[in-house]
């Protein structure tokens, strides 16, 4: 995926502020990977709710790797994927690299870091330039390792537990991560907040425009949009046999990158497949109702770390491919089913997987169908949509801690 470069208004300009309070909150933001769109929404967000904010980041050479940002920002070198030892030297370099700035560290409210070695680095920073910023702990997904009953497992849970007796506040992107790991595996009682990684839009207007509306021309086959980090091995296992299966009445459509299979092993699973269409990267939030617009069902479906974190995420794709209408498809028994039975819209599978949304495609009628995604429409802002909401509570809880 790639996103845009834009510039983001001095909280000055927009009369924006975090809170009732005037004083702007100083922030530094410790991340994984600059060109991650996660990320830079997170950052985004903190800025247009007025905090003035340093990011001390890493780079990661998968995607959208033109983009630099657009705030202050502190490069700390290149890592890769899951490499766990091998960033060690990564680490140490970094920490060299911040305590260079730590008049940044000593001015701050607050350091947030986002996953557990960059948590090392916030707390080890925090220590060593003698701030009494609070630490908070950003947690997208809980990683495999974390999750694994070997010596590495044990000793990366043990590191993490030690960590968060020194943690101010827990960031979780799921609620599934509370209940399914860090208070039951790691006996976390302290203050959380869950933050949705919800639709934010920027300067993108939300009335839907025609692009929106092109599934309603396609009458021929049902139309499965997979889209961002297409990592999930079985997910494609899965597509294809439903892409075997039901032949032209359904089109698997996909963009994003394929971290785990890499894009030519990627390509030739499409090729395979005449009913398979990859359309390549995307740019946040410009291009999403493009796709969302011409498939009929978001393939939210997970099984990367089917034992640990795939069932407790939310993920990123059932909110954007929401706002636009298109129907989420998940897995049963999955945080993201008790969150779409909640909202009253989308439909979780049992396994096997393949055999049940197959049975699905084929029993589903049209009339059923666009039933499902008008009421999906008329919920979207209140169900799927960011509008700064989410972001001005997390500056008050972070302010009352």
């Amino acid at each position: 995926m790639t996103f845009p470069e834009q510039d983001t208004p001095r909280p000055e300009e927009t009369g924006a502020s975090v809170a009732s309070q005037s004083a702007p909150l100083r922030g530094v933001y410790i991340g994984v990977d600059a060109t991650n769109p996660t990320l830079i929404l997170r950052i985004r967000s903190f800025r247009k709710a007025g905090v003035e904010l340093t990011s001390f980041t890493f780079r990661r050479h998968k995607f959208n790797t033109g983009f630099q940002p657009d705030w202050v920002n502190i490069h700390l070198g290149d890592t890769v994927d899951r490499r766990y030892l091998d960033r060690l030297p990564a680490l140490v370099r970094a920490l060299r690299r911040m305590l260079k700035h730590g008049d940044v560290f000593r001015d701050a409210d607050f350091i947030y870091a986002r996953n557990m070695d960059l948590l090392v680095l916030g707390h080890v920073a925090r220590m060593l330039t003698r701030s009494k910023a609070k630490l908070v702990y950003e947690v997208e997904d809980v990683q495999a390792i974390f999750f694994k009953k070997t010596f590495g497992g044990a000793l990366f849970r043990r590191l993490e537990r030690w960590l968060l007796r020194h943690v101010d506040l827990l960031v979780v992107m799921s609620p599934g991560f509370l209940r399914g790991y860090f208070e039951p595996v790691q006996g976390w009682d302290g203050p959380s907040f869950v933050l949705e990684n919800k639709l934010q839009l920027g300067d993108r207007p939300e009335a839907p425009t025609p692009a929106g509306r092109v599934w309603e021309d396609i009458a021929d086959r049902w139309v499965i949009g997979w889209f961002g980090t297409l990592r999930c091995p079985k997910s494609m296992a899965l597509l294809e046999e439903i892409a075997e299966a039901l032949g032209p009445r359904v089109e698997i459509y996909t963009r994003g990158y394929p971290t785990e299979t890499g894009l030519e092993a990627y390509r030739e699973i499409v090729e395979r497949h005449p009913n398979w269409t990859y359309d390549g990267e995307y740019t946040i939030p410009d291009d999403l109702e493009d796709m969302y617009g011409r498939v009929h069902f978001s393939w939210c479906l997970d099984f990367l770390d089917e034992e640990g974190n795939s069932p407790l995420l939310l993920a990123c794709r059932m909110y954007q491919g929401g706002f636009y209408g298109s129907v989420p498809l998940v897995a049963e028994g999955s945080e993201m089913e008790r969150w779409l039975e909640r909202a009253g819209v989308g439909h979780a599978f049992p396994a096997p997987h393949a055999a049940s949304i197959i049975e699905f495609l084929k029993s589903v009628t049209p009339a059923e169908y666009r039933k499902e995604r008008a009421r999906i429409m008329a919920e979207r802002r209140a169900l799927f949509l960011e509008d700064g909401s989410d972001m001005r509570a997390l500056l008050e809880t972070m302010r009352k801690l």
